[in-house]
């Protein structure tokens, strides 16, 4: 009689799991299995494709060239594609949702620049009360990056909310939510607003010129299809914390760390990051059918603020926290609002409000951001 085996979804968060975690608190680490260390024309056209980011900055020389910048730069988001591991990440077996990022800007990302990341546990805090399962973590991580000369280009602070795979599935918090099929009218409105978009660009967006309450010109994101997915994914790598691994790789990564398969319907052990694509791995944790990645959606509202600061702006804090799952068919209009401006020191800031919002006018992804704008004077 074969012995019972596990699907991967019984895991149990246990106190021991926390204990271990919290004795790395604030230790920092060298970044193990980074997936793009340099910068380069490559890496970040790869990056901007898969997020649908349009600006020529990122992609045209003899555009870039006539920048502040004198070449091609990445998006702060592209740092988000040199992650990996640093230090513990422990719970195995539990589930990590992606629930967000603050960025905190120094430096531009330049072609040719390497990266180099560290890093480690920043928090680990239970929430008391959770609507999608029953003992629930939001782990913190942060990281450190710098490029070749030492000079730290950003620090990024990284949310995961840790949960257990059973009884997300049993609290069922998105039952009812249902995939939208569109009509040729609807899609039609969607167009719009994609042909809408304005990449500022070459033109200054003065911060004289600015006035509080203003909206930002939306990015419009969808209808989600597996396309948008793979193309995120081509640009966003497989990091060793993730888990898309072919063949001979992928079965010696679940031999040596039994806790991450999870169990497809034909009881082949496949990675937890199936949850993207397939619609029963989803089920199964909770969700009603295969979702985005989160730091896809994140990127899609940095998207929105790198558009609008221009190529003399500059994006200097940003945080959005990602709340509910985009589905298939899901389109995301993101939007913003300025709420503030002041000036410190030499540079004329503006605080916004920034935010992703479906077809059903839930807000997915809010957040806010403080930008450097050029003045006129």
């Amino acid at each position: 009689m074969e012995a019972e085996v596990k699907q991967g979804t019984e895991a149990k968060i246990t106190q021991e799991m926390v204990d271990e975690l919290l004795a790395v608190k604030g230790k920092e680490y060298p970044t193990k299995g980074q997936w793009n260390t340099e910068a380069t024309r490559d890496t970040i056209r790869h990056w901007v494709e898969g997020i649908g980011d349009i600006n020529p900055l990122y992609v045209d020389e003899a555009y870039a060239k006539k920048t502040r910048f004198g070449g091609i730069t990445a998006p702060f988001s592209f740092l988000l594609s040199c992650e990996g591991r640093s230090g513990r990440v422990g719970m195995p077996g539990i589930h990590a949702l992606h629930a967000g990022v603050r960025f905190i800007n120094h430096k531009p990302i330049r072609a040719g620049d390497t990266i180099i990341a560290s890093g480690g546990l920043h928090d680990l805090v239970e929430k008391k009360t959770s609507s999608f399962a029953r003992r629930t973590f939001v782990q913190t991580w942060f990281k450190h990056y710098r490029n070749q000369k030492g000079e730290i280009v950003s620090t990024l602070y990284d949310f995961a909310v840790r949960s257990e795979r059973d009884t997300a599935s049993e609290k069922g918090k998105y039952h009812g939510v249902t995939k939208h099929t569109w009509t040729e009218n609807e899609l039609k409105e969607i167009w719009k607003g994609i042909e809408a978009e304005e990449v500022r660009g070459a033109k200054p967006r003065y911060w004289e010129d600015v006035k509080v309450g203003d909206d930002l010109r939306p990015v419009v994101k969808g209808p989600l299809t597996m396309s948008d997915v793979v193309a995120f994914k081509m640009g966003w790598g497989s990091q060793l914390v993730h888990h898309i691994r072919a063949n001979e790789v992928r079965y010696w990564m679940m031999k040596r760390h039994p806790g991450i398969p999870i169990r497809n319907r034909l009881n082949v052990p496949d990675c937890p990051e199936a949850v993207h694509m397939d619609d029963d791995f989803a089920v199964r944790i909770g969700f009603p059918g295969w979702y985005d990645y989160g730091p896809q959606r994140v990127s899609w509202v940095a998207n929105l603020m790198t558009n609008w600061v221009g190529d003399d702006g500059w994006v200097k804090e940003f945080y959005a926290e990602v709340r509910r799952p985009n589905i298939e068919g899901d389109v995301q209009w993101c939007k913003g609002k300025v709420t503030r401006k002041w000036v410190e020191g030499n540079e004329h800031l503006v605080a916004c409000d920034i935010w992703a919002e479906n077809q059903r006018g839930e807000v997915t992804a809010p957040g806010n951001s403080v930008a450097v704008l050029p003045s006129r004077g």
